[in-house]
């Protein structure tokens, strides 16, 4: 392994938090705003960045986001109030820039924000638009994270860029304020900072970790209205892309187009409703506790189809991302890098979708949520080091390395009549108490809609939520039986992580009986590792490679199924012996991993007994109480409602 080099001061990885470009965070010390636009949401609504931007300075593009970054002009920074040191708010005003973003818009007209300012909106504690001379507002910032500096300087980091009201009129769109178009972070406004009479801290922001007296728990809440007092929690559409054949996806998606690659991730609001902290340290930060590492949760996110039917299909994963900074909001703690109980956090659509803080799952050990930072996509020469390329890939706006990309076929509701769609998300946490209340679970109704760039036919896609559940996917499933289903939980708890089966047995017309087995892999991986934390190496990271469910040799079998956690995934291998019906994956499908769920499936001329379901992987098994065709005893009696238990 290579030497490891010193790891920069924690200050230094808070400038960079998603990993901002190094002119960015080189020049945080100094009074600025940086925005970065999206280009695949700025394309469909006929918004260009003109390369003149009034003197800023450009970045380029880094995957999907041209940054630019914007001066303060002399004396007109933003006020704010604190209290022992820590943010309470920002106070009524306005801070103006040199320079400003020029967007043309379809119609060849230019939109010139030189000279823009960041005014504080509303009663809210941070609140921003973005307005021109005269006020009006072309954009909107919220989901903002808060830092303040040893020095007492303010940054407001990670914030949504969203459409305002003026530019949602320019457009003649009204249906576009609010979406969500890029991102914002403004730095160092400390000069004029109103220091008000101090604040006792509460007992609970003392960082008291999870062990023997005291509990982490992690729940995940949807914000009805978040703290900016502008969107609630929703799910994003970044963008919509189709191959062009070179290894992108530059080619527009149009309105009779199914083969375009549509990428999204929600927002996600948490709060810590145990009795410990939970560390919430950026990536290559210094060693701190009580791990001894840089230790912070992840978000996944899923997608999934309940048909009309009732068959459940996962239609794609998510990257992990890497956590960074806590905001505690609604308790008495100041933001940093410990969320305190009683405290509350958000992420919105930009950060989630930022390339730099994205990894593929594999790279971590999800029983115990360890980093696998040696050999990662961000240190692949273990220096303890974030790498130059900064983890960044061909395509990567669409690598599935990195991003949940669905392809359109698998969201027209023409294509699937009756059918809802869900994005299941969650953190994974360190020693957290009870994993199942961190489940977000948001219903959503996929549109496709018309834009009106500089190519007429260009069309993007959009998430309206229609509920939330904060429970997983196959938990919500398996709270709706059919009348006169024969259903049975089990979780399978074992030394390398859980799962999570749900067996669904319904009696058909012809007097047969289908037998439905979504098995949901929540953490359960076997890891071969070497070194240690900070300096940890993935070797392997093996998922579900086998599943069983032991039947009577006399039943007939057949129609036998299965559906992985892709559209398109390979199916495993089917076979039957004397005792079970056996799937087993081959040397091309993918195994089980966790955060996933497939789905297993037969028709058989036998009623539901109790029997055991068989999981393995490499060398170990697990058993699984569920229900199959056997002759050994009555059946149980049927249940309308599902048993207690997760």
């Amino acid at each position: 392994m290579a030497e490891r080099r010193p790891l920069q001061r924690a200050a230094a990885v808070l400038v960079a938090g998603l990993g901002i470009a190094a002119a960015a965070a080189a020049e945080s010390d100094a009074a600025g705003t940086t925005l970065w636009f999206n280009q695949g949401a700025l394309a469909p609504l006929g918004l260009r960045l003109d390369t003149d931007c009034g003197g800023c300075a450009d970045a380029g593009l880094r995957a999907d986001y041209r940054e630019l970054r914007f001066a303060v002009a002399a004396g007109a920074g933003l006020r704010w109030r604190r209290a022992a040191g820590r943010f309470e708010a920002l106070q009524p005003g306005r801070q103006t820039h040199r320079g400003g973003p020029r967007l043309r818009l379809a119609d060849g007209s230019l939109l010139n924000l030189d000279g823009f300012a960041l005014r504080q909106r509303g009663g809210a504690r941070v609140a921003l638009d973005l307005v021109d001379g005269q006020g009006r507002a072309w954009f909107t910032l919220d989901h903002a994270h808060v830092y303040v500096d040893e020095a007492g300087a303010l940054s407001l980091r990670h914030m949504d860029l969203r459409v305002g009201a003026a530019l949602a009129q320019r457009l003649a769109r009204p249906e576009t304020d609010g979406l969500l178009v890029g991102g914002a972070q403004s730095d160092a406004l400390a000069a004029a900072a109103d220091v008000v009479a101090p604040t006792k801290q509460s007992a609970q922001c003392a960082a008291v970790w999870p062990g023997a007296s005291a509990q982490a728990d992690v729940q995940m809440l949807r914000l009805a209205q978040n703290w900016e007092l502008r969107q609630p929690d929703g799910v994003n559409a970044y963008r919509c892309g189709r191959s062009d054949g070179f290894g992108g996806h530059s080619r527009i998606c149009t309105a009779d187009s199914d083969d375009g690659l549509v990428v999204l991730a929600p927002d996600a609001s948490l709060r810590n409703v145990g009795t410990a902290a939970v560390a919430w340290y950026a990536k290559f930060s210094p060693p701190a506790p009580p791990y001894g590492n840089d230790q912070h949760p992840f978000l996944v996110w899923n997608l999934y189809r309940l048909d009309a039917d009732g068959r459940l299909r996962q239609l794609g994963a998510s990257a992990a991302k890497h956590a960074f900074h806590t905001i505690n909001a609604v308790c008495d703690c100041g933001d940093g890098n410990v969320l305190y109980p009683g405290c509350e956090d958000t992420y919105g659509g930009f950060s989630n979708d930022y390339p730099t803080a994205l990894a593929p799952r594999s790279e971590i050990v999800p029983y115990g949520a360890r980093w696998g930072r040696c050999g990662s996509l961000y240190d692949k020469d273990c220096d303890g080091q974030r790498d130059a390329d900064d983890g960044l890939l061909p395509d990567d706006a669409f690598h599935p390395a990195k991003r949940l990309g669905v392809a359109e076929r698998e969201l027209l509701p023409a294509r699937h009549p009756g059918a809802r769609w869900f994005v299941e998300y969650w953190y994974l946490v360190r020693d957290d108490a009870e994993p199942w209340n961190n489940f977000g679970l948001m219903q959503v109704t996929p549109q496709k809609r018309r834009g009106q760039g500089s190519d007429p036919d260009a069309y993007a896609w959009s998430f309206e939520v229609a509920g939330f559940h904060n429970e997983s996917m196959v938990q919500h499933w398996a709270a709706s039986p059919p009348d006169g289903a024969w259903q049975r939980r089990a979780v399978v708890q074992t030394a390398q992580g859980r799962a999570l089966l749900v067996t669904r047995v319904t009696a058909r017309s012809d007097g047969r009986y289908a037998y439905v087995y979504e098995l949901f892999n929540l953490d359960l991986m076997l890891a071969r590792t070497r070194g240690a934390e900070p300096d940890l190496r993935i070797e392997e990271n093996r998922g579900i490679e086998r599943f069983a469910v032991f039947a009577d040799a006399r039943a007939q079998i057949d129609a036998i199924e299965f559906a992985g956690a892709a559209a398109d995934a390979a199916a495993w291998p089917a076979a039957r012996d004397a005792l079970r019906v056996n799937w087993t994956r081959g040397a091309t499908q993918p195994a089980l991993d966790w955060g996933t769920t497939f789905r297993f499936a037969f028709v058989s001329d036998l009623a539901p007994r109790d029997s055991t379901a068989l999981l393995g992987s490499g060398a170990e098994s697990w058993t699984a109480a569920t229900l199959a065709p056997r002759r050994d005893w009555e059946p149980p009696p049927r249940r309308a409602v599902p048993p207690s238990g997760n």
